[in-house]
């Protein structure tokens, strides 16, 4: 990697752990649904049924909060999820730092879709009467 590559990729990095530490600020500090501003689901406003991700910006100040088991109980997808973004996130940032590219994750194709049924699952499932926390 030249060096103006990794000068950028440094800098992307940066850019990303300042914007990720502001948000994690102003979602600590200001409660979804009560203070602050938090734009709405358009999903859920044209429908009235939840997408995967509603329930997320609650849930993460939940968790800023300490709270996991109302996390889990907001967006149980994002709680699962979030670890593996957490390492992706740092992969690249050890990687920025180092100056090594990120190594390679060779997923096979099934992957995607196991992802994409469990995404759909979750989504119908959260919209029925079976699942198992209170409706957001």
């Amino acid at each position: 990697m030249s060096v103006d590559g990794i000068v950028k990729t440094r800098r992307t990095a940066a850019t990303l752990w300042g914007l990720l530490i502001a948000g994690a600020a102003y979602l600590f500090f200001f409660e979804p649904g009560k203070n602050g501003f938090f734009p709405g689901c358009p999903f859920r406003a044209l429908t009235g049924y939840t997408c995967p991700g509603c329930g997320t910006t609650r849930a993460l100040h939940q968790l800023l909060h300490g709270n996991f088991l109302a996390a889990f109980q907001l967006n149980a997808l994002l709680v699962i999820v979030l670890p593996l973004l957490a390492i992706a996130l740092l992969m690249y940032t050890t990687s920025a730092i180092s100056g090594r590219p990120m190594p390679r994750l060779s997923l096979p194709p099934k992957f995607a879709w196991i992802f994409s049924a469990v995404v759909i699952g979750f989504w119908i499932l959260r919209n029925t009467a079976a699942y198992p926390f209170p409706p957001i």
